[in-house]
């Protein structure tokens, strides 16, 4: 079966040593901690962000290196111009493009002592007379106004997805938030690691960013990258876990980490659902992408059993159940190395919620991901396969 596939996660990957000539200072300084990261610990994958001998964004662009090629050297990886071509050899009509750099900034500036130390060795030097925090704020600044400057790629083909920090003041976030919906950004990524203004998702305080996205049909995303103020990085601090750095599939990362990435966001559906923000906003996009969907179906059962336990919350009084909140407003992107076709036959309620993604150029996307995901659903039949790899994303491709 041949079909052309939306794609709900890839990334650019600007290497560090082309970050200033994108985000000026602040890229500069990110450019210089990957380096650091990489003589720290030195990575050996392709999704390598310290690889100076990367001169631009030259590889032709072809079959064979659009599924195979990975990291700064893959095709469009730096030049967005590119990208439409890479979607048109790929066979993928339209696709949500996610920060790299931007998250690690996230990470650097949210991140306590330990945390910097062990993954950006510590040194508070490379921050320019800034504070972690300043830094983080400086950097997400310039990616929002490169987001902005790159809204409408290919006739919206191409869709870069802005940030909307976590801030203690709603109204902070709701700024944020309209001066990326008001430029023309399709899509937003939200942190799932702190309460959002210091209240729950579903406080009424949050009610008019939920309103203005929306209003706007632009899709709010949760995505893996911010979880380590949700779990405290000392539980992956293990000769073990340590031994592991390393995956082929998923590098600079542990087994420990990604067991547990889904549970920030885990928690964040939970509060959005029973919470009634759903309820609220009946036409909200929600995508939760690159933490896997192994939990999904396990979280929309606890859920709808957990109505039955409380009877007296407003959860249990609403007109739909959890799962089915989730059926129609959420959308999740599995790993390519995941048992997807399980998930359909397990929750056939939840058919409506699995989508693909290819996570280009990221090495964890894996090789040929489409024909290797194809051949898992296809003997599900037309209506599923057409599901999975079109017409559940169009809730966040509209």
């Amino acid at each position: 079966m041949k079909l052309l596939a939306h794609d709900v996660d890839s990334h650019e990957m600007i290497p560090g040593h082309l970050l200033g000539d994108v985000f000026g200072q602040p890229g500069r300084i990110m450019g210089n901690l990957f380096d650091v990261a990489d003589r720290l610990r030195p990575d050996p994958s392709p999704t390598n962000m310290h690889q100076p001998n990367v001169a631009g964004d030259t590889v032709p662009i072809d079959s064979k290196a659009v599924w195979e090629i990975k990291g700064p050297t893959a095709p469009s990886a730096i030049d967005l111009g590119r990208r439409v071509e890479v979607l048109d050899v790929m066979g993928v009509d339209r696709q949500l493009v996610f920060p790299t750099t931007a998250i690690g900034a996230m990470m650097v500036g949210g991140m306590d002592d330990l945390g910097f130390e062990l993954r950006w060795g510590g040194d508070e030097s490379v921050f320019e007379g800034m504070s972690r925090p300043d830094f983080a704020k400086s950097f997400l600044r310039a990616y929002n106004d490169w987001v902005i400057d790159n809204a409408v790629l290919a006739d919206g083909r191409i869709r870069l997805v802005g940030i909307v920090p976590t801030s203690p003041d709603v109204s902070e976030m709701i700024d944020t938030a309209k001066r990326l919906v008001d430029a023309g950004v399709r899509a937003v990524y939200l942190q799932a690691d702190e309460p959002p203004g210091g209240v729950s998702p579903a406080h009424s305080a949050l009610d008019p960013l939920w309103g203005l996205f929306e209003a706007a049909n632009v899709a709010v995303t949760l995505h893996i990258g911010t979880e380590f103020a949700f779990l405290d990085p000392r539980w992956t601090v293990a000769e073990t876990f340590q031994d592991l750095f390393q995956s082929p599939e998923i590098p600079n990362a542990n087994i420990q980490l990604f067991s547990t990435v889904h549970t920030a966001i885990d928690n964040y559906l939970s509060a959005l659902v029973l919470g009634g923000v759903f309820e609220r906003f009946p036409r909200l996009r929600v995508g939760l992408l690159e933490v896997g969907a192994y939990w999904v179906g396990p979280a929309a059962r606890r859920m709808d059993m957990y109505i039955g336990v409380f009877p007296g919350a407003a959860a249990a009084k609403f007109p739909l159940k959890p799962s089915e909140y989730i059926a129609r407003n959420v959308r999740v992107s599995p790993f390519n190395f995941e048992p997807v076709d399980r998930y359909f036959q397990d929750d056939p309620n939840l058919a409506d919620v699995y989508c693909y993604s290819t996570d280009y150029p990221h090495v964890e996307g894996t090789k040929d991901s489409m024909s290797k995901m194809l051949a898992k659903v296809e003997p599900l039949g037309e209506e599923i396969t057409t599901k999975f790899f079109r017409s559940n994303a169009e809730w966040l491709l509209p």
